[in-house]
Order: structure tokens, then C-alpha cells, then sequence
């Protein structure tokens, strides 16, 4: 970025330690993706100019996290999945308030933030795509904004991530992990027939599949709590898995925020507009159904909650507090040119 250019070319000490650390990349080579070409993907990253830190659970992310902060490169990136984001964006936050020129590179499984950063561009392509952009100079890098939700109110807080669910979206989890998953499934697709069987299972049972989940929130500046909610998502992309953008506020705030009140009518019928954000005009609160958009919220989840695909328990009314980061830039590698 210009101002860290502009302290470095004061210092040719920092300069050349700059030279050394312009690209690392932390990267899980036993994420989704990664993991079926990992020497392919080595050689890729190489040819990127990138120092490769390796990571591939919590304390390791952390520590090549903390490792990549030292180096003070110009260009941090992560591959992996959503989980390996997470971690590494979350250690970030908290080690540093000077963040370097960021970008996600899609070597998970379902990939819902690179893809919306980089307009669902390939693995490969990709990698390629950020060593086009590590040769440029700072001004001159494709960049697009995106805040992260910041979650206090767990016990290793604060937490930084771009998607977070509640209630029945926790059973769609667990269908894609043990159901999906196990069949060998992979990617959007998979993940998205587990999000299309969890809603018609949904309304086919009446919200009796539901009967356990009992989540509450109170979006900011609102005079009164939203109980008996059965889902809730928050995110600050803009697009999810599959390209679905299922959110229809018209307020100017960074989080899209979605919900369904128990027993939600006609929900069967109303998913496809749901799904792309088209309401129908028995999609009001009266009906069970809720989403604008806004920049925080109180949480009262009935024992967990998800962000990035990563479950935090939490205790029984235990709130949790989520509010938008300012913008953030990251890297598009969606392009060669």
C-alpha cells in the first residue's frame, strides 16, 4: 500500500527485507482442493514469487499467522477452505492493525469467500492471477472491499469472519459432513444440495424438525428482541454458495441479515425467492420471514453458532454480539491481465 511503499523506500536496510517478503501465502495443503494436487499447487505458488507457510489446524494456522506478520510482507494470502480463512484473518486482527494487501486463494472444500472475492475463479487460475498481481505496483492491484463480522461474547473472542448461522443452518451442516460428505460429494454443489434438502425437509415436517432450535436477536437500534427464530444468517459477501443471495434489505449497511420465525408460511413455494433474494409478497415478517440490512446485532443462539463453517458453543442465553468491521481491501484473482 502507498504509505508502507513510501516508509520503505526511506530505508534501503527495509527495502531489501521488504524484497525477500513482497508474497506469503499460508497455505493448507490438506484442504479440499489442495489436497488432490498438492505439488502442482506448490510449484504454482513458487512460480507466484510466494514464501509458503504451511498450516493445517488451529495452532499451526495461528502460528504460521504470527510467523507471516514478522516477515511484514506486502502481500499476505491464505489457500484453504473457509475454516483455514477464518483462522488466519481471525490471528491477523488480533496481532496487527496494519494490514498488508490480503487475497484468498479457493484450495478448500466450498470456498464461499474466495469465490465471492474472485467471482468463482479456479484454483489455478487463481494463483496465477496473484502472481500477475504481486508484480504490480500497489497502485496499481485489482482490489475489492468487503468488512468482516466481528463476534464477541465467545470464549476466545473476538473472532473475524464473513458468514455466520444459526439454528437449522447447524442441521444443514452436519447433513453435508455426515450425509453429502461421506458419499465423496465435494464443492458448492454438494454443499448446496445438503442447504436445498435441509429447506424442504423444513417445510415438509411443518417446523417440527425444528422443534430444538429456539434462537433469539435484536439488530441494533430496534426497541425489541426477534424470538422464536428457527434460522439466522448473517453475512458481508455478495454472493453465496451456487451465487445465491438469499437477502432482500434495501437499508445501507454491510450485513445482510436473513431469518425465519418458526412455522414460516408456504416456505416450500417461496425457497426459489428466498434463495435469490426475490421476495414474494407473502415473504413479510407477518409470514415468518425477515431480512435487512444492518451494521450489528445481538445473538442468542440456542447453544452454538457457526462462522466460516467453524461451531462455537456457547452457553444457554449466552448473547453474542456481532457488528461489521470497516471495509477491508483483498486482492481480485479473477484476471491475468
Amino acid at each position: 500500500m502507498d504509505g508502507p511503499d513510501v516508509d520503505r523506500s526511506l530505508n534501503s536496510d527495509k527495502l531489501a527485507v521488504a524484497a525477500m517478503t513482497r508474497l506469503v501465502v499460508i497455505t493448507n495443503f490438506q484442504a479440499g482442493r489442495n489436497r488432490t494436487r498438492p505439488e502442482t499447487i506448490r510449484g504454482l505458488l513458487e512460480a507466484a514469487g510466494a514464501d509458503i507457510l504451511e498450516a493445517s489446524d488451529l495452532a499451526s494456522i495461528r502460528a504460521a499467522t504470527r510467523d507471516a506478520v514478522a516477515r511484514d510482507p506486502e502481500i499476505l494470502a491464505v489457500n484453504g477452505g473457509d475454516g483455514t480463512v477464518h483462522g488466519v484473518f481471525t490471528e491477523l486482527m488480533r496481532a496487527t492493525d496494519r494490514l498488508p494487501d490480503l487475497a484468498v486463494i479457493p484450495g478448500g472444500t466450498t470456498n464461499m469467500t474466495a469465490n465471492d472475492l474472485n467471482a468463482n475463479a479456479p484454483l489455478e487460475d487463481s494463483i496465477r492471477s496473484l502472481g500477475i498481481q504481486t508484480r504490480r505496483m500497489a497502485a496499481h492491484r485489482r482490489r475489492v472491499y468487503r468488512p468482516f463480522l466481528r463476534v464477541t461474547g465467545v470464549n476466545d473472542d473476538p473472532q473475524y469472519g464473513f458468514f455466520l448461522g444459526a439454528g437449522v443452518i447447524l442441521d444443514g451442516m452436519e447433513h453435508f459432513r455426515s450425509k453429502v460428505g461421506s458419499l465423496g460429494l465435494r464443492g458448492e454443489v454438494a454443499a448446496g444440495i445438503s442447504l436445498l434438502q435441509g429447506l424442504a425437509k423444513l417445510s415438509r415436517s411443518g417446523g417440527e424438525s425444528a422443534e430444538g432450535h429456539k434462537t433469539a436477536f435484536q439488530v441494533d437500534g430496534s426497541q425489541s428482541p426477534r424470538s422464536d427464530q428457527i434460522l439466522v444468517m448473517a453475512t458481508s459477501l455478495e454472493r453465496m454458495l451456487l451465487g445465491l443471495t438469499p437477502w432482500w434489505g434495501t437499508q445501507t449497511a454491510p450485513i445482510h441479515m436473513t431469518a425465519l420465525r418458526r412455522k414460516p408460511r408456504s416456505l416450500l413455494r417461496r425457497a426459489p425467492a428466498l434463495l435469490r433474494g426475490r421476495p414474494h409478497s407473502k415473504m413479510s415478517d407477518g409470514d415468518g420471514y425477515y431480512s435487512e440490512n444492518v451494521t450489528g446485532f445481538e445473538l442468542r443462539p440456542d447453544g452454538a453458532f457457526a462462522l466460516d463453517g467453524e461451531i462455537f458453543a456457547v452457553g444457554a442465553e449466552q448473547p453474542v454480539r456481532v457488528v461489521a468491521s470497516d471495509p477491508v481491501a483483498f486482492l481480485r484473482l479473477d484476471h491475468d491481465d
